[in-house]
């Protein structure tokens, strides 16, 4: 299976708070990460525009749960493969288009991945929204592993 990969994403898919300006994400490899061990690939960019669709990409062997990608992009839009040594962090905006690549290896890609919201976010409904979807799976997922049922907010 190749689950160590993860489609070309934006991560605000997965936060129910605005403004997106007030969000970051820190993303630091925790040892050498390059093409073969799967690398964060991004496109250049891309956090000026806006939040596109998203759901599981059509891919042999699949993707890991709530690995959603983007459904339309330009694919041929230029991509910048970041090669990173232990320790090295990159900053990005929530709306950036990313993923990463299969792990060719044997060994590990680790990484930590944080995101920070300002206190000045605020929640929104994404009820009829393109991110209505991931808010289903996550409750969906809560009321497996806690049985909570019809009592899961997001807020």
């Amino acid at each position: 299976k190749k689950t160590s990969r993860h489609p070309l994403h934006q991560d605000l898919h997965y936060f129910p708070f605005r403004p997106s300006d007030l969000i970051v994400c820190a993303w630091t490899a925790m040892e050498h990460i390059n093409r073969n061990n799967g690398c964060l690939v991004v496109l250049p960019g891309t956090h000026k525009g806006s939040l596109k669709p998203h759901d599981y990409p059509k891919w042999e062997g699949g993707v890991n749960k709530m690995f959603h990608g983007i459904q339309d992009y330009e694919e041929n839009k230029a991509r910048v493969h970041l090669v990173m040594e232990k320790g090295d962090t990159v900053f990005f905006h929530p709306l950036l288009i990313h993923g990463s690549g299969q792990n060719k290896t044997q060994g590990f890609r680790k990484a930590i991945s944080c995101h920070f919201a300002s206190a000045d976010c605020h929640y929104i409904d994404v009820k009829g929204t393109s991110q209505e979807n991931i808010e289903k799976e996550v409750v969906g997922i809560a009321h497996k592993f806690f049985g909570a049922e019809n009592s899961v907010d997001l807020k």
